[in-house]
């Protein structure tokens, strides 16, 4: 999908169109589910369903959908990853204060009607064992391996903003980026299908 396309997708679901909304999910969905696996770790995925958070990302996307800027179409992975961020870092924040009770706690479900076209997008990316592959071979990556990738292939960022954030220079970050690759490559080819 070129830039033109995903801008119009997105001034399209800003004006209410269900089925470019769907378009942008479906595009977005199973990026942002492994983002999100890989952001929790294993120990915060021992106690937070991935798929709650990528749930509750969509639903807040849709309230705050009128925020994205539909010229900047790199943005949309980013913006969909901060909105990602800030519900782990929420939830882990939650879990750590221990301040929870299981009679307080409703499914999702239960809080909000998601709309139909979101959770049958979220329905075909929970069931894309392509996706839990990647996970499995990210996951086994180093961890400026596995942060450089979120970082390009995941948010989208450019070299620049990543360097500035990984405390780099551009270059080293791009020759980061191409050792990540090859090591992932090699993980995927040694995983299990």
């Amino acid at each position: 999908m070129t830039d033109s396309d995903q801008g119009n997708l997105i001034r399209r679901a800003q004006e209410g169109s269900p089925e470019a909304l769907n378009a942008l999910y479906e595009r977005c969905a199973g990026r942002l589910l492994a983002y999100v696996r890989l952001r929790l770790g294993r120990e915060l995925r021992a106690r937070l369903e991935s798929r709650d958070i990528l749930q509750a990302t969509m639903m807040k996307s849709l309230e705050h959908l009128h925020d994205l800027k539909a010229d900047n179409t790199g943005s949309l992975m980013g913006w969909l990853a901060r909105i990602a961020d800030n519900e782990i870092r929420d939830r882990a924040d939650y879990h750590q204060r221990q301040r929870r009770a299981a009679v307080r706690e409703t499914p999702l479900d239960d809080q909000a009607a998601v709309p139909a076209l979101t959770r049958s997008a979220l329905s075909r990316v929970i069931l894309d064992e392509q996706a839990e592959r990647l996970e499995i071979a990210l996951e086994s990556l180093s961890g400026a391996h596995r942060e450089v990738i979120l970082l390009r292939k995941f948010e989208e960022l450019p070299f620049a903003e990543i360097a500035r954030r990984l405390g780099k220079s551009e270059d080293a970050c791009r020759m980061l980026l191409a050792r990540a690759m090859t090591a992932l490559t090699l993980k995927l080819a040694d995983t299990p299908r």
